[in-house]
């Protein structure tokens, strides 16, 4: 499928071509801030970010896919322009899951979608993928740089028995030092507060080698907020499911992209996850984390020839 690469720059927070109208959906008491663009008789994709990041870090990718698919898009709870909950019990993966359930109902023109997501938003979409009353509606998943926290818990597990196991997985502890930090009460949001937030743009020049000339996501104005809110997405689910993790199986066509010069997860983290799917497609890319800012053509080939691929 050709792609068609736009360099257009931004304009106040979002794409100069096509910009999408900012709409509400309510899921309980959180109000998410939806964004749709280009022809809802097409083929439906809903993309979901991750952490520390708010909707505008797919302008690139959409840039080359609204011509061709409908794309639905949504600023995570406690992210962009959405509400943030009251509670951490609030971030669990139930109430992402559910969140995902109230924005493709009422967005979506179709009654089923092609999924994908990045960092923390593959990790939320994994529990729609592996739930057995949901993931019907979802035709195919494309998760990149986020594993399913369950299969992880296994995983550690798994690995630390086999004979040269704990390195790898001792290994993955270091690479993983943020979740450990954002278990402090203090010390996380403060340094949002004072460093981070601040200086969002030249970290991630420094550690992604990213251009952010066109990436309006990098200069967030929410950015110091986004980040302090989404510890509690750490805090409410990682070591839960590390500690008792569960069964999750799907039944979906995934696509699993992993870049292999993640900085924050060891790519040996994704090897049992063929295990735990029964259609699964793998691509390697060289890349860092960011992969939407880094390799947006990519992606958007990778992601648009797959749905035309697995779309009836």
């Amino acid at each position: 499928m050709k792609m068609k690469i736009d360099d257009e720059r931004s304009e106040g927070g979002r794409t100069a071509k096509n910009p999408p109208y900012l709409q509400y959906c309510d899921s309980g008491d959180v109000r998410l801030a939806v964004y749709c663009q280009g022809d809802p008789s097409k083929p439906n994709i809903v993309l979901v970010h991750g952490y520390p990041d708010d909707s505008q870090v797919w302008d690139l990718l959409v840039n080359q896919l609204a011509d061709q698919f409908y794309i639905i898009r949504y600023d995570v709870r406690g992210a962009g322009n959405s509400t943030t909950p009251a509670n951490r019990s609030d971030y669990l993966l139930a109430y992402l899951k559910a969140d995902l359930q109230a924005v493709t109902t009422k967005f979506c023109s179709r009654t089923r979608f092609h999924l994908v997501g990045h960092d923390w938003g593959s990790v939320q979409s994994w529990e729609s993928v592996t739930c057995p009353t949901f993931r019907e509606k979802i035709l195919s998943y494309t998760s990149i740089s986020g594993p399913c926290l369950d299969h992880v818990g296994h995983w550690f597990r798994r690995r630390w028995r086999e004979s040269g196991g704990p390195r790898s997985v001792i290994q993955q502890i270091f690479q993983s030092w943020y979740i450990w930090l954002f278990k402090l009460p203090f010390l996380a949001p403060l340094l949002w507060r004072t460093v981070l937030g601040r200086h969002w743009l030249r970290i991630m020049r420094a550690l992604e080698s990213i251009n952010t000339q066109h990436v309006t996501l990098a200069q967030g104005v929410h950015r110091q907020r986004d980040g302090i809110n989404g510890i509690e997405l750490y805090r409410a689910n990682c070591l839960r499911y590390f500690r008792s993790p569960r069964e999750r199986i799907s039944n979906r066509p995934v696509q699993l992209v992993i870049p292999t010069r993640d900085r924050f997860l060891n790519a040996d983290l994704y090897s049992e996850t063929a295990a735990w799917v029964s259609n699964i497609v793998i691509h390697r890319i060289d890349g860092g984390h960011w992969l939407p800012l880094s390799h947006p053509h990519i992606l958007a080939t990778l992601i648009g020839d797959f749905v035309t691929k697995t779309e009836p």
